[in-house]
């Protein structure tokens, strides 16, 4: 082989390399903590409210293939997961609150951890909308519908706050919903959006959640959740 036939090979080898490196996009390792700031605002109050959250990985388990764990978050819930070959299941939920889940609990909340999968769909159901005035007062609407995923963009490097992250993909989930908030008036419809921001070897590191409605009594809610610090 000459010079430029080894460069050649030289080159398709790191390229065969990167495409199929793997990524953790959803790390499972006992341990491990996030603690994220989360701001939900309200278009009806003009207010927001900030809290801060922090969430551990608890309780690895290997099995051939594949692994299950669990998430404890610092208000008491306590999430399951299963990483089964390539996706990734959520297997229970124990909620500290009294509000419930209506959606399907156990489901595929990520088709691929490697996101080569452009585009699919999950189960879910509304959480941020609530009403704001009589006789609509604390609603809060319970809706189920299909939101559909895709892959936005990828990036280099991600900056949340004064952090820098490598390797990031951004996905963007989209649905339509709607409920009866009040039997004297028709249904009202919701639109709901979902940005989320991913790295490798941390996990979702920014999310953007919206639920607009066409009702006054209700208004637009947004989740704004950034990550703060990461401890391995």
């Amino acid at each position: 082989m000459n010079k430029l036939t080894l460069f050649i090979v030289f080159i398709f080898l790191a390229a065969q390399s990167c495409e199929f490196n793997e990524k953790n996009y959803f790390p499972s390792e006992v341990g491990l903590k996030w603690l994220y700031s989360v701001n939900i605002k309200s278009s009806y109050t003009g207010k927001s409210n900030m809290k801060r959250i922090m969430v551990t990985n608890l309780n690895e388990n290997n099995k051939s293939n594949d692994k299950e764990f669990s998430r404890l978050y610092s208000d008491g819930s306590y999430y399951s997961y299963a990483i089964d070959g390539k996706k990734i299941i959520r297997t229970s939920v124990i909620l500290a609150f009294s509000d419930g889940i209506d959606e399907p609990v156990e489901k595929t909340i990520y088709p691929d951890s490697n996101f080569i999968q452009k585009e699919w769909i999950v189960r879910e159901q509304l959480f941020l909308v609530k009403g704001f005035q009589p006789p609509l007062l604390n609603v809060r609407p319970r809706s189920q519908f299909d939101m559909k995923y895709r892959i936005m963009r990828r990036h280099k490097t991600f900056k949340v706050n004064d952090l820098v992250f490598d390797d990031c993909i951004e996905i963007e989930g989209k649905g339509n919903s709607n409920f009866i908030g009040d039997t004297r008036s028709g249904p009202i419809n919701v639109n709901i959006e979902n940005i989320e921001i991913l790295c490798d070897g941390i996990g979702l590191v920014k999310q953007i959640r919206s639920e607009n409605t066409n009702a006054s009594a209700f208004g637009n809610m947004t989740l704004i959740k950034n990550l703060m610090s990461f401890n391995k």
